[in-house]
């Protein structure tokens, strides 16, 4: 069988898995807490998905534990996994670019909304901020710049007792 393409696509163009990714994104967790983040999720919905995750590799066990006869499993996310190369996104199809796109504005925007309903809101805002600018970047000072950014957010990628999970998005679009 020829492999995809969009073998990333193939796995996480799908709003659940998509969700799940997200939740398990920068941390470890079960599918306990996976229920608690996704009630709106049907339990064996998010326990299929789940697994679907897992055969392709982007979620992977960290841990497992027995607890009252069944075994709890801990997991988190293959960083590896799920990043598009640039083979891939050229495969993409312009609807498929939009549609990813999509879902990732609806999550920051659930997240956004779910933050500003909550009790936690002020209380955070040192750790809250949105903002757009412009850069004038070549095409090998946007990889420099890639590089730069991932040595400087490298040592907030793992959880950390006393550190709050903030989830950091940016977007990057050259003017046409």
């Amino acid at each position: 069988m020829e492999e995809s393409p969009t073998p990333v696509l193939d796995v996480l163009l799908h709003p659940v898995r998509w969700r799940i990714v997200q939740r398990v994104l920068g941390r470890e967790v079960t599918t306990t807490d996976l229920k608690r983040d996704l009630p709106d999720v049907p339990t064996t919905t998010l326990y299929r998905h789940v697994a679907a995750l897992i055969d392709a590799g982007y979620l992977t066990v960290v841990r497992e534990r027995k607890v009252r006869g069944t075994t709890e499993r801990t997991l988190g996310l293959d960083n590896t996994k799920g990043h598009m190369d640039q083979r891939e996104a050229r495969a993409m199809t312009p609807e498929q670019h939009r549609q990813l796109f999509l879902m990732l504005l609806t999550r920051l925007a659930a997240d956004f909304d779910r933050l500003i309903e909550s009790d936690d809101l002020y209380p955070r805002m040192d750790q809250v901020g949105y903002l757009q600018m412009a850069l004038y970047l070549t095409p090998e000072d946007m990889t420099t710049f890639r590089t730069a950014f991932h040595a400087l957010v490298e040592p907030y990628l793992k959880q950390a007792p006393g550190r709050d999970r903030v989830a950091l998005s940016l977007v990057a679009l050259p003017d046409s």
